[in-house]
């Protein structure tokens, strides 16, 4: 209950007030809660992996931004003769192509910056700071690059999750098939948020409509060569990184890049280069000063936003709490008996509620022992219902601790009102949740 107190407490100092002393006195009553101590909380939270890992993609990809990748992003997109006068379009196809884009780059780094790309796309366009073009930019680039990531479980935990499944209904979940049903799902749930922008929060895309490339300076039409060469070291790590996870398990390259050195160890690496590589400029400097970029670059309410949800969530689905055997005890009768489309539509609609509460890594693991039995109980298709978790229970955005997307997310301080990010975050999880009804409905009927 000290735990769980902590972790309503930092989630209503995130919504409430700001970030960094809530993550202060959240660090304190983690330590202080009994379940562990201040040197391990400490230590889970400030050292955690990460952490890391999004500091050394904040300096690769902050570096991007500040010498000018995103002013010539926007002016080499937005002149394409196809988006003239075409802003929703533009704006679908941006979620789309990032977002299946998600599948294959590390979903943390092309966060963090396609974020700063759509700041500069508002801002050079005319909008405001905090206006709803931007809530609804960063909103739907969560959305797409979330969706995108779990296209297949090939990688990281959601990996873990299919093999769990296979393993609890002794039929290994179809890769193939998921694919095919996750790319209609995207396709489908991306293009209603668009077409939710204009009809239901009514964005004004008229600023967007009327831009105009001729009016930047210059230098933003062109790609300058130290943005080259921070872009190629990147696009880099980013294979690399990809690489990794795709080579079978006791291959040299996947133990490699996921054992030794892990993800944070090779944007690491991507950020000490960067650091000593010459500009290419002829100014006899490298591709990244960190002096001069370290204060726009780097985020610390992101930062400590990750270092205190993560742990604090992990702790509140952990076996020491009883939270988990408790939701299990309460819920697994329900399942008793009942039909296959009972079983399917529960999993999805309660999936979706844990996975924006508390930890999607969690309560993905927990709901798998819970649901599995009763799903091959029931006769149906256990491809249908383990694709429908695991797509679901990835999904986590509407709160800072629901996963590490999230955290970035919440801690932008261009959208720094908490209950307008609420309204959009969850009502794409309304979409999403829509969409996974009548899609699985029709798939669970047919096979």
């Amino acid at each position: 209950m000290k735990v769980l107190g902590v972790f309503i407490g930092v989630i209503w100092g995130y919504s409430t007030c700001e970030v960094i002393w809530p993550s202060l006195f959240g660090i304190i009553a983690f330590g202080i809660s009994g379940y562990t101590t201040m040197g391990e909380a400490i230590t889970s939270m400030m050292g955690h992996n990460t952490v890391f890992q999004v500091l050394m993609g904040f300096l690769s990809a902050g570096a991007l931004t500040y010498y000018g990748f995103g002013k010539w992003f926007v002016s080499w997109s937005l002149s394409k003769s196809i988006f003239k006068g075409r802003p929703l379009l533009y704006t679908w196809c941006f979620f789309i192509c990032f977002g299946y884009a998600a599948f294959i780059i590390t979903q943390i780094q092309l966060q963090i910056l396609l974020y700063v790309v759509w700041v500069d796309i508002a801002l050079i366009c005319g909008y405001k700071k905090n206006s709803p073009f931007i809530y609804a930019g960063l909103t739907g680039i969560l959305f797409s690059t979330s969706l995108g990531s779990c296209l297949v479980p090939h990688q990281s935990w959601k990996f873990g999750l299919a093999k769990n499944w296979g393993a609890l209904t002794g039929v290994p979940l179809n890769f193939g098939f998921m694919g095919v049903v996750d790319f209609i799902l995207i396709l489908v749930s991306v293009t209603l948020y668009v077409l939710s922008l204009k009809y239901v929060f009514k964005i004004d895309f008229e600023p967007m409509k009327q831009f105009d490339g001729s009016r930047l300076d210059m230098e933003s039409q062109k790609m300058r060569p130290r943005v080259k060469r921070i872009l190629a070291v990147y696009s880099l790590t980013v294979i690399t990184v990809v690489l990794g996870n795709t080579f079978p398990s006791g291959t040299w390259l996947n133990t490699f890049v996921n054992t030794t050195m892990t993800g944070a160890g090779c944007f690491c690496a991507c950020a000490a280069i960067l650091l000593l590589l010459p500009s290419g400029e002829n100014d006899g400097k490298p591709c990244i000063e960190f002096n001069a970029i370290k204060n726009s670059a780097i985020s610390w309410q992101v930062i400590f936003m990750c270092a205190v949800t993560l742990p604090i969530a992990t702790a509140v689905t952990s076996s020491d709490c009883g939270i988990l055997e408790w939701i299990t005890t309460l819920f697994a009768p329900v399942f008793a008996g009942k039909s296959s489309i009972f079983i399917l539509l529960f999993t999805v609609v309660f999936g979706m509620l844990l996975t924006n509460v508390g930890s999607n890594i969690a309560f993905g693991s927990a709901l798998i022992p819970i649901i599995a039995p009763f799903a091959v109980a029931s006769g149906m298709n256990p491809h249908i219902v383990g694709a429908a978790l695991i797509f679901t229970v990835n999904l986590g955005i509407v709160l800072p601790g629901a996963s590490a997307p999230a955290s970035i997310y919440h801690s932008n301080e261009n959208i720094p009102d908490a209950k307008t990010r609420v309204k959009f975050t969850g009502f794409a999880c309304l979409i999403l949740l829509v969409v996974e009804v009548v899609t699985y409905s029709i798939i669970n009927a047919v096979f």
